[in-house]
């Protein structure tokens, strides 16, 4: 059923400089929106934030289905880049609650922190300590206790930075590099605060109220809370007001009195000389004390992507943002559809995000838990996305943990939790059943335990089972010679696992290595015509008769081979759930004698008989070498060394229609296996940090974000172009996350959509490498 597009987001209008004749009646705020062009520039690291992921995976068969993404987000603008600096001059006198500063005493190399600067982090473990201040002793230096939480001045056991707050100070700025003390004094007083203090800006911000007759501590541009519907509903509501000031008559009296209120200064615009007002914005925040006006503070440095300032009420960057995300909330930032609170503060989140490593949740439970909290309070799809996916993985371990922060996270996540751990055990309990051993009974009790079926009477099922048991020992041998054992153990003299039996980091370099043994010896010329969940009926190969013959040409026993192993391949596939979809390209380079004679076929089998007991053993490696992909023979990896040796090592002495047997028996037991593990090893979408990780990431959230309490039941779904250009709209979760969305994913489905471009553009040689067609350089992702 077709669904209509949402209407666009709009912004508020950027403030205009006369504002003595405003149109008639108040605008709505909603729908007046605009953001100044002339005085800005892209942002920064800004990202899509769509709860959705941007499109479906990618799939080598034709009819697969391709996102088409009809909502494309307006990229926010950013402020101008200029150096920033902390408010260097302390009051005079004591400052409120108790907090003692010395006026004496100003910043030093106080943090320099750029809109358009890339983020910076610092090794785990690391002790920060704050800049010593000019003229005056630095803070003592106290010892601090190595954490595992990337929140600053949280109680945890991991090796992370503390950024917690240096004894004896009253504030201090929270940065990865370096923290120095911060002076809150101008909030107060109601001066500049330099690093807020954007002399491009048109719009000053007050912290206090109109009454006391304070000045502005912030000048911004307006598009910083553009997705703020009170702050836009205040900026208009004053920007009426001076208006209809402007319009009334004034004596000389009211103009002199209006010319000393605070915050109506005038200022050259563009070197034309003339005047342009500023919008005024009052932040309702109801009182003064130095926690309030901080955290008012931390929320527009959050929205110009400027430093975050901690207080003993406020200590660790955890619990400044969500106190950050509990001013969004009051202030009502919001997107066109809610899914989050607008574009620029996705932007600065994501900033933060790559800056402070938030996201980075691998080492730590507490993290990970923290993750999600913040995740559903930011509405941020990125860090909720990632932490979830670890979450999963370590889900029993968090459990153990009881930490009283678990029960913050929503019942809607907790119970997305349990179900997605109960999945990737029924994943780990299939994948290890089969891996453990590498044992696949149902492979060889179908149409290989036949002899009825006059089609494949030529073909030798039992040479295939026992080039495929060889295969077996083989990659058993390598990975027990290489791990200690298979499983491996934990903390063997082999491997650095922390954890036994078959983890994610021990399947992931199983699985690179059959990858690239599959891009070795795979026809990468030959699609399959299987296609998932239905029967295959050998319709390539011809009705061959006759018994078992050596002698048999081979232009005749090849297609009768492919045939029988295409119908074993799909009774495996359908031998126990999930049905599995068959590779783009399922079968491999056949070694023929045709590899040094070409007419090898055509001679009369006298003649064939002679070559094939005077073969030589460098024509045998000759007739291997060819039977490969050139591009990947020349990859120096161990396993496929190993594998050569191996193969060389079966094919010497045997009879030339031998090594076919050989061949397909090896590539019996490598495709079974390659089946078996995408389930496991293909990550979820959109995760960052995954290296080192033993335990699987293979499950995302699904459904619709939980901070959408009005549709989390709902059906998430996505628009998708089907191969004959139809747009259909369908369950994004069902199309990413089914059993054939995982495997469109995997290796053998991404090099496979590869090759067939390849194919299609001007083919691929004999030796796998790819031919420049007319429009060579031009081919197609």
């Amino acid at each position: 059923m077709p669904v209509s597009k949402p209407p666009p987001q709009q912004a508020i209008p950027a403030i205009h400089p006369h504002l003595a004749s405003p149109p008639p009646g108040v605008p709505n705020v909603m729908t007046t929106a605009a953001t100044p062009a002339a005085t800005t520039e892209p942002r920064k690291l800004q990202r899509n934030r769509s709860p959705s992921p941007e499109g479906p995976p990618p799939s080598a068969a034709a009819n697969k289905l391709h996102a088409n993404r009809l909502h494309p987000r307006h990229q926010s603008p950013g402020a101008a880049p200029r150096g920033r600096s902390v408010s260097a001059q302390p009051p005079t006198g004591g400052g409120p609650r108790g907090l003692s500063v010395d006026a004496s005493r100003a910043v030093s190399n106080p943090l320099e922190f750029r809109a358009d600067s890339q983020p910076r982090s610092s090794e785990a473990g690391g002790n920060l300590s704050p800049t010593t201040a000019a003229g005056g002793a630095a803070p003592p230096e106290t010892k601090k206790k190595v954490r595992k939480s990337w929140l600053p001045g949280a109680r945890s056991r991991s090796n992370s930075n503390d950024l917690g707050k240096p004894k004896g100070t009253g504030a201090w700025i929270m940065s990865p590099d370096n923290q120095v003390d911060y002076n809150v004094a101008p909030l107060f007083t109601g001066d500049k605060v330099p690093e807020l203090w954007n002399e491009q800006g048109n719009v000053l911000v007050y912290l206090h109220p109109k009454e006391r007759g304070l000045g502005p501590s912030f000048r911004v541009h307006d598009y910083a809370f553009s997705s703020s519907l009170i702050l836009n509903e205040l900026l208009v509501q004053e920007m009426m007001a001076l208006a209809a000031m402007s319009s009334d008559f004034l004596g000389v009296d009211d103009a002199e009195r209006r010319q000393q209120r605070p915050g109506l200064q005038s200022r050259n615009s563009g070197g034309g000389g003339g005047l342009v007002a500023d919008g005024h914005l009052y932040l309702p925040l109801g009182n003064n004390e130095v926690d309030c006006l901080v955290a008012a503070r931390n929320l527009f440095a959050f929205l110009t992507n400027q430093p975050l300032v901690g207080t003993p009420q406020q200590p660790t960057l955890f619990q400044a943002l969500i106190q950050i995300s509990e001013q969004l909330r009051q202030f009502q930032f919001t997107n066109y559809d809610g899914t989050s609170y607008g574009e620029s503060v996705d932007a600065s989140f994501d900033m933060l995000l790559d800056q402070f490593h938030i996201a980075d949740v691998r080492h730590s439970r507490e993290k990970t838990i923290e993750g999600l909290v913040l995740g559903e309070h930011m509405k941020s799809w990125n860090l909720y996305n990632e932490a979830f996916s670890h979450a999963v993985g370590k889900y029993e371990s968090l459990l153990e943990l009881k930490l009283p922060l678990y029960n913050s996270i929503s019942a809607v996540t907790r119970e997305r939790l349990e179900r997605a751990h109960l999945s990737l055990a029924n994943r780990q309990a299939n994948v290890q059943g089969r891996l453990e051993n590498f044992e696949y009974p149902s492979l060889f009790a179908g149409t290989a335990s036949s002899t009825s079926n006059p089609d494949y009477r030529i073909v030798r099922f039992k040479e295939w089972r026992a080039a495929f048991s060889r295969m077996r020992t083989f990659v058993l041998g390598y990975y027990k010679d290489l791990f200690g054992s298979w499983p491996p153990k934990a903390r063997s003299k082999k491997n650095h696992f922390t954890q036994s039996g078959l983890n994610r980091q021990c399947l992931k370099m199983l699985y690179s290595d059959l990858c690239a043994l599959y891009d070795l010896l795979v026809d990468r010329q030959s699609i399959t015509p299987r296609v998932i969940d239905q029967d295959y009926y050998g319709a390539d190969s011809k009705n061959a008769e006759g018994k078992e013959d050596k002698n048999k040409p081979s232009m005749e026993l090849i297609p009768a081979c492919v045939s029988a192993l295409r119908q074993m391949l799909s009774e495996f596939e359908k031998s126990s759930p999930p049905v599995l979809p068959p590779i783009p390209f399922d079968i491999p380079k056949i070694p023929t004698m045709t590899a040094i004679y070409e007419t090898y076929d055509n001679l009369p089998d006298k003649k064939k008989a002679k070559f094939d007991k005077g073969l030589q053993t460098h024509e045998l490696q000759l007739i291997m070498i060819k039977s490969r992909n050139m591009d990947t023979d020349a990859l120096g990896m161990p396993f496929l060394q190993a594998y050569k040796e191996f193969e060389l090592k079966e094919a010497k002495g045997v009879h030339p229609h031998d090594l076919i047997d050989h061949r397909i028996g090896h590539w019996l037991f490598l495709y079974v296996t390659l089946q078996s593990l995408p389930m496991l090893v293909v990550d979820a979408p959109g995760l960052h940090y995954t290296e080192g990780v033993e335990y699987f990431l293979c499950e995302a959230p699904q459904g619709n974000p939980p901070w959408r309490a009005e549709d989390v039941g709902e059906v998430r779904k996505m628009w998708y172009q089907t191969a004959d250009q139809k747009t259909v709209e369908l369950s994004a979760d069902v199309v990413l996350f089914s059993v054939e969305g995982v495997y469109m994913r995997s290796h053998c489905w991404l090099a496979g959509k590869e090759w067939e471009a390849q194919n299609k553009e001007g083919g691929v040689n004999g030796n796998g490498l790819a031919v420049p067609g007319p429009t060579a350089g031009q081919i197609a992702p």
